[in-house]
C-alpha cells in the first residue's frame, strides 16, 4: 500500500482549517449579536433593557470555570483520542519493522 504523504497532509490541513474556520465564524457571529445589542443602545439612547437571572459575583466565577472545566475536559479527551491512535500506530510500526528485519530465508 502506498500512501501519497503531500495528499495526506494537504487534507489534514484543510480539514483543520476548515474547522478553525468554523470555530472562527461563531465567534464572529458572537461578537455581531453584541455589536447589534450596543448599535441598539446608540441608536435608543436612555433605553435600558430589563436584564434577568444576571448572575452573582459568585455565579458568574462558577460559570465561568464551569465552562473551563468543560473545555478542559473536552481538550483531554481529544488529547487521548490522539495518544491512543499513536500507540496503535506505534505498534504496527514496531511489527512492520520486525518483519523488515527478519533474515530472508533461502
Amino acid at each position: 500500500m502506498a500512501l501519497n504523504v503531500v495528499d495526506y497532509f494537504t487534507k489534514l490541513q484543510e480539514e483543520s482549517l476548515a474547522a478553525i474556520k468554523q470555530t472562527q465564524d461563531a465567534s464572529l457571529n458572537a461578537f455581531g449579536k453584541l455589536r447589534e445589542l450596543n448599535k441598539e443602545f446608540a441608536e435608543k439612547p436612555g433605553s435600558v433593557p430589563s436584564f434577568e437571572n444576571l448572575p452573582t459575583p459568585t455565579q458568574l466565577v462558577e460559570l465561568s470555570f464551569g465552562f473551563a472545566s468543560q473545555l478542559l475536559e473536552m481538550r483531554k479527551a481529544y488529547t487521548l483520542k490522539i495518544a491512543e491512535m499513536l500507540v496503535e500506530t506505534q505498534k504496527q510500526a514496531e511489527a512492520a519493522v520486525k518483519v523488515a528485519a527478519k533474515p530472508v530465508s533461502k
